[in-house]
């Protein structure tokens, strides 16, 4: 983690600040949010396949909501691998109230882009408002399955250069994510793939995805898996 930590400096943690503040801006508010969850749910629900397809609806508060996603030295992680990367296409899987792409966006230079897809409406209100309020721009945000959106956007995008798959944490979905958008990944893009631990099922989809043919290289950060397609 250290490769990439090490190339932050004063201004990095500056925006670091700003985005915070975003977060606990919205942490204080405390509003209770109708959201569709069509994700693995917690590690002991065993959702059935029906179950993540259809939608589980549950309030929640956006407290709560803000507390997922990549924080402290991983939101610092994600930024700093874009900040040296500098990939031009972004792809993200599981928007939730948008903090990883806001990081990702702030890192990224004039030009680039980034597609986020979230599945719930109410989350996705959320972030967009979040894009806007910290002049975040570059983010194109996505609302539906990730099944469905995929199929409809992966083709008018160019290539992928970095790709953060975020959502619906389940061994089988996670597996079928990482085919679906292989063939449209740049020679050297770079996949990170978040929660690897989170579960036995999580695990496993991270063990069979270390051993893909089309990886060059991996880095295991326990949390986070972070694979090369290229020799980067």
């Amino acid at each position: 983690m250290q490769k990439y930590l090490h190339i932050l400096d004063d201004n990095d943690f500056n925006i670091f600040k700003e985005i915070e503040s975003l977060r606990e801006k919205i942490i204080l508010e405390d509003i209770n949010i109708e959201v569709m969850d069509f994700g693995a749910g917690n590690p002991d629900e065993n959702r059935s396949a029906k179950q993540m397809h259809n939608g589980v609806t549950k309030n929640v508060s956006t407290k709560d909501l803000c507390k997922i996603g990549l924080k402290n030295d991983f939101a610092h992680l994600i930024y700093a691998i874009i900040k040296k990367h500098q990939p031009s296409t972004v792809l993200e899987l599981g928007t939730c109230c948008g903090f990883s792409s806001i990081y990702m966006s702030k890192a990224l230079k004039d030009g680039a882009c980034i597609h986020t897809i979230e599945g719930s409406p109410k989350t996705a209100i959320i972030a967009q408002k979040n894009f806007k309020d910290i002049d975040s721009l570059n983010v194109n945000s996505y609302v539906g399955r990730f099944s469905d959106v995929l199929p409809e956007i992966l083709p008018n995008i160019k290539a992928i250069d970095f790709a953060f798959i975020d959502g619906h944490h389940d061994r089988d979905a996670t597996l079928e994510y990482f085919e679906i958008i292989k063939p449209y990944l740049s020679k050297d893009a770079i996949v990170l793939f978040d929660d690897i631990s989170w579960s036995k099922g999580m695990t496993e989809a991270w063990e069979t995805i270390k051993k893909d043919d089309s990886i060059c290289s991996y880095k295991d950060y326990q949390k986070v898996g972070l694979c090369f397609m290229g020799d980067n």
